[in-house]
């Protein structure tokens, strides 16, 4: 038999990859996801048997729509002077500000982040010679808002572009019981093992003893921001060059992203299978051993 150190470490493998998640902001972009589903991780079913004894997994997973969500909204603004700058990027923030509050944010739900403050070099040409010198200044800041309903999100966007606010930068899930879906997803794994107890016994007509014990867990989730895929589709054409002085031009490719949920093949059990907005996905992999009778 496999030493317990093994059998976790191949759990671990197993589950313990990364995953590269509608609403989740633009830093998706930046994070060239290809289309493979097989980059996710998947659950295995696995059964470790000895004369004396055998260990039983369980996988659960379960969807959990977020409890609250935080968006980060990128500003940039720029200037001759650094005090113009500064007036004049607050000057958009608060703005944009009294339109949350005007939806119902609470302001104490938004915090200003600022980020970075930097010099903006540009050069003097003069015939052959040109000399870099500092022609501006240029900020930085993130507008952070907490909110209830992922609705919500589409109102920001259009008050924000009243302010030439246009990065959403990112956009977190936020659930708050972890320890409660945890337990839920305990219970429902041992439930899974329990069943798949009764019925090795049946087909074997072994029996056990009274004492059981737990092996290995891992215990993880996925955030939308991990969970989000991207493809750009294939224009397929022909040109033919008619000479030296012909010109093209290509139609634009668009690159799309979605959320793509974990692949439930595997799975013992998927607590609430169908979701329409992108949920949070936790992940119980639960083993328990139980020794033979002599």
């Amino acid at each position: 038999m496999k030493s317990k150190t093994s059998i976790v470490g191949t759990i671990l493998f197993l589950f313990g990859l990364t995953l590269c998640g509608q609403q989740s902001g633009n830093n998706v972009i930046g994070q060239n996801y290809n289309y493979n589903q097989s980059d996710k991780p998947q659950a295995v079913s696995k059964l470790f048997l000895t004369d004396s004894s055998f260990i039983i997994q369980g996988n659960v997973l379960i969807n959990v729509i977020a409890d609250s969500y935080v968006a980060t909204f990128g500003v940039l603004e720029s200037s001759a002077t650094f005090k113009t700058t500064n007036t004049k990027i607050d000057k958009r923030i608060q703005e944009f500000i009294a339109g949350l509050t005007k939806m119902g944010i609470i302001p104490t739900d938004i915090y200003v982040d600022m980020t970075t403050r930097t010099q903006i070099a540009d050069y003097k040409v003069n015939g052959n010679y040109a000399e870099q010198y500092i022609s501006g200044f240029e900020e930085k800041k993130n507008v952070v808002i907490k909110f209830k309903k992922i609705t919500e999100l589409d109102k920001m966007l259009l008050i924000a572009a009243d302010y030439g606010i246009y990065d959403l930068a990112k956009v977190d899930y936020i659930v708050t019981d972890i320890n409660k879906i945890y337990t839920q997803l305990f219970l429902a794994t041992n439930d899974v093992i329990n069943n798949k107890k009764e019925l090795y016994v049946s087909a074997t007509k072994m029996k056990l003893t009274t004492s059981a014990g737990i092996y290995g867990e891992s215990f993880y989730s996925f955030y939308p921001s991990q969970l989000y895929k991207s493809y750009t589709p294939n224009i397929t054409s022909e040109y033919f060059d008619e000479g030296s002085h012909a010109k093209r031009k290509d139609l634009k490719k668009n690159t799309t992203y979605y959320y793509d949920k974990i692949n439930y093949s595997g799975f013992d059990k998927v607590i609430n299978p169908i979701v329409t907005e992108p949920a949070v996905e936790f992940v119980l992999m639960l083993q328990i051993k139980f020794k033979i009778e002599k």
